[in-house]
C-alpha cells in the first residue's frame, strides 16, 4: 500500500471510529435507562442507522477481516434508516418518494386510531399522531419516529408499540458497535446524562386539523409531516444533542450538524422550486431568510458535497488527500473544504445556524 492510501485509509478509520464509540456512548446511556430511552432514540436512530451502514461498508474494503469479525443484523431495515437521513435528497425521484412514505404513515394511522369510538359524535375527539417536546421544541411525532425507523408498516402512534420494536433494533446496534469498538478507549457520557427528563413533554393530535395550522395553507398533509421531520431533526441537535460536552463527541457533533442543515437547505430549496408558486408570501419570506443567510450559502458551496461524501462515507477524495494530515484537527478536512474557516470556526457557525434554522421552521410551523 503506497503512503496515499495508507494516510487515506487511517483518517477513513479514525472518522468512523469517533462515529461508532459516540452511538456506543448513547446506546449504553439508553439501554441503562430504558424508561428515559424511547424519544432520544426516535431522534437519533436514522443517524446511528447510518454510521453502522457505512462504517461497515468502508470496513469492507479498507480492513476486510475487520468486517467480517462484526455481527451485523436487520441490515435492509438500517440501509432505509440510514437513507432517511437524505430528506428530500432521499431517492432518484426526488421528493415524490418521501411523500409517498409519509402518505403511507398518515393513512395507516389514520385507519388504525380514527372512527373507533362506539359513540358518533365523540370521534371528533379521537387523535392519530403524538408529539414530543423538550424544553418546549418540538423534537420528534410518531409519524416522524417511523419515518426514520426504516422499518415497514411500523406507522403506529402508539408509542408501546414502536417502543418495542425499536428496542430489538437498539439491541441489534448496540452488539455491532461493542465488537467495532471493543478495542477503542472510552471517552465520558453521552448527551443522555445532561438530559433533563422533566421537561419532555408530549401531546397527542388529530393531524387532519392539526397540519392545517402548520407552515402553509397550500401545503399537503404529507408536505407538512415532511416539513416536521426538518423541524424535529434540527431541534434535536439543538436542544438535545447540544447537552453533550464529551470532547470526543467534536467530529461526530460537527458532522450531524452539517449532513443534517445540508439536507435541511437543499429540502427546502426543492420545496421552493416545486412549491413556491402556491405558498403565501410570509412563507416565502421564511424560506428566502433560511436559504439566503451567508451560512446557508456557506454549506451549499460547490465544494460542499465533497466534504459531505467525506463525512458519510470517511474515505476522502483521492484529489485532497495529499493535503491532508493527521496532526490537525479532522485531519485538515475543513480547511481543504472551507480556507476560511478551521474545525473550531466552522463547528461554531453550523451550530448557530442550527440553532438559526431550527428557530425559523419553529416560527414558519407555528406561522
Amino acid at each position: 500500500m503506497n503512503e496515499s492510501a495508507s494516510l487515506k485509509h487511517k483518517i477513513a478509520t479514525q472518522l468512523l471510529e469517533s462515529d461508532l464509540m459516540f452511538s456506543r456512548r448513547f446506546l449504553d446511556s439508553m439501554l441503562a435507562d430504558q424508561a428515559n430511552s424511547t424519544i432520544p432514540y426516535f431522534c437519533m436512530n436514522n443517524y446511528l442507522s447510518l454510521f453502522i451502514y457505512e462504517s461497515h461498508k468502508t470496513l469492507k474494503v479498507i480492513d476486510p477481516p475487520r468486517a467480517a469479525r462484526l455481527t451485523y443484523n436487520h441490515e435492509a431495515v438500517i440501509e432505509k434508516a440510514r437513507h432517511s437521513v437524505k430528506l428530500f435528497d432521499g431517492s432518484k425521484v426526488g421528493h415524490a418518494s418521501i411523500l409517498g412514505d409519509f402518505t403511507a404513515i398518515i393513512a395507516a394511522d389514520r385507519k388504525r386510531f380514527l372512527n373507533n369510538t362506539w359513540f358518533p359524535p365523540a370521534r371528533v375527539l379521537e387523535t392519530d399522531l403524538g408529539e414530543w417536546r423538550y424544553r418546549g421544541r418540538l423534537v420528534t411525532t410518531t409519524q416522524v419516529a417511523s419515518f426514520f425507523s426504516g422499518i415497514p408498516n411500523l406507522a403506529t402512534s402508539d408509542i408501546s408499540i414502536i417502543g418495542r420494536t425499536l428496542m430489538t433494533l437498539a439491541e441489534t446496534q448496540a452488539r455491532f458497535l461493542e465488537q467495532a469498538t471493543e478495542s477503542l478507549p472510552w471517552h465520558g457520557s453521552s448527551f443522555m446524562s445532561g438530559m433533563h427528563f422533566g421537561e419532555l413533554k408530549s401531546r397527542d393530535r388529530r393531524s387532519e386539523w392539526h397540519f392545517k395550522r402548520l407552515f402553509d395553507t397550500a401545503l399537503s398533509d404529507e408536505l407538512t409531516a415532511s416539513m416536521s421531520s426538518f423541524q424535529c431533526s434540527l431541534n434535536a441537535l439543538d436542544v438535545i444533542l447540544s447537552a453533550d460536552q464529551c470532547v470526543a463527541s467534536g467530529e461526530t457533533l460537527l458532522k450531524l450538524r452539517f449532513i443534517t442543515l445540508y439536507h435541511v437547505l437543499s429540502s427546502l430549496t426543492q420545496l421552493k422550486a416545486a412549491y413556491g408558486s402556491t405558498l403565501s408570501r410570509a412563507s416565502l419570506s421564511l424560506l428566502d431568510a433560511i436559504l439566503s443567510h451567508q451560512a446557508s450559502v456557506t454549506i451549499m458551496h460547490a465544494d460542499a458535497r465533497g466534504f459531505r461524501n467525506t463525512l458519510i462515507h470517511y474515505t476522502p477524495e483521492e484529489r485532497v488527500v495529499p493535503r491532508l494530515t493527521l496532526s490537525l484537527p479532522f485531519y485538515g478536512l475543513v480547511e481543504e473544504y472551507y480556507p476560511k474557516h478551521d474545525f473550531c470556526s466552522l463547528s461554531q457557525e453550523l451550530g448557530a445556524h442550527t440553532t438559526r434554522v431550527a428557530t425559523l421552521l419553529d416560527e414558519w410551523a407555528r406561522k
